[in-house]
């Protein structure tokens, strides 16, 4: 195969090929330039402070004798800044539930759109792409008003309820269901299936790629969630959550330099996870960006 492959390429004009090498440089060049600042966060991450505040450039930390040498002590002491037992668990908490609740309830809303006729749809639907267009920063403030009406402002519920339904996921499993023919939806109906058993038992199973590719972006979008944890936990310190507890040690590293280097270590803990859920969960994230250009 690869003799093939080659031998097809060696066929191929100069000026594709000239075109293709180049391609294939710029794509290395920008991975390089995108993964260099992760590669330097880890590599200074095991750095002392005197290492990483020394003049000039270092990528690696190596004493006097030229000998590599690493700082195991700075996750240590990230791990007991961060709380990370207590953090971590709250963090998947919430991710976990956000993310069951958000797919299951813009699900039901997408396939409403898409199967029921009701009052007003010719509205709802218009009003609901109208409203993508709007920037979430906006909707901060009034969602910390109904937090605040609701009196779970430094709790867990604030975590939770302003991030259940998804305008955007609303919108990209409304599609999904356009797309299925209606052929066994009907044969069920005609068995005597209610509704809420065709979406269960028939619908839902056959948009599952895309329910996965949203579960994970959802899932992201929680994890990395810090400005709203910074405006609806102002207190409570107990139901921190990973980025919020990054935040806390980022802001006493930058005031003591002395912590600049377990603020690097608290870094590459917390974004640890995400690696790792976007290196094996890749391709559903790439199949995702080519569903969410299904046509109606």
């Amino acid at each position: 195969m690869r003799n093939a492959s080659c031998s097809s390429f060696a066929r191929k004009p100069l000026g594709v090929k000239v075109g293709r090498i180049a391609a294939y440089a710029v794509l290395i060049l920008l991975a390089f330039c995108f993964l260099f600042p992760y590669l330097y966060l880890i590599c200074t991450s095991f750095m002392t402070p005197e290492d990483l505040f020394e003049p000039g450039f270092h990528m690696l930390p190596i004493d006097d004798n030229g000998h590599l040498y690493l700082t195991f002590e700075n996750y240590s002491n990230a791990m007991d800044s961060l709380r990370l037992a207590t953090t971590f668990g709250i963090t998947i908490l919430i991710c976990v539930v956000n993310t069951a609740l958000n797919l299951l309830l813009n699900a039901m809303a997408g396939y409403a759109l898409a199967r029921f006729e009701f009052a007003g749809k010719k509205v709802v639907f218009p009003l609901i792409l109208a409203s993508m267009t709007i920037p979430g920063a906006i909707m901060t403030i009034p969602n910390l008003i109904i937090c605040q009406f609701l009196g779970v402002i430094d709790t867990i519920g604030a975590l939770i309820l302003p991030f259940v339904m998804s305008i955007y996921n609303v919108f990209l499993m409304r599609q999904q269901f356009l797309g299925l023919s209606k052929d066994l939806e009907e044969a069920a109906e005609i068995d005597g299936a209610n509704p809420f058993k065709v979406f269960f038992t028939i619908c839902l199973p056959l948009v599952s790629p895309m329910l996965v590719v949203l579960g994970i972006t959802t899932f992201m979008w929680n994890y990395n969630n810090f400005m709203w944890t910074l405006l609806a936990i102002p207190t409570n310190t107990d139901i921190y959550t990973l980025s919020r507890a990054l935040g806390e040690l980022v802001s006493a590293g930058s005031s003591d330099p002395n912590r600049y280097p377990q603020m690097l270590a608290g870094s590459v803990i917390t974004s640890l996870p995400l690696v790792l859920i976007f290196f094996f969960l890749q391709r559903y994230i790439l199949e995702g960006i080519s569903l969410g250009g299904v046509k109606e």
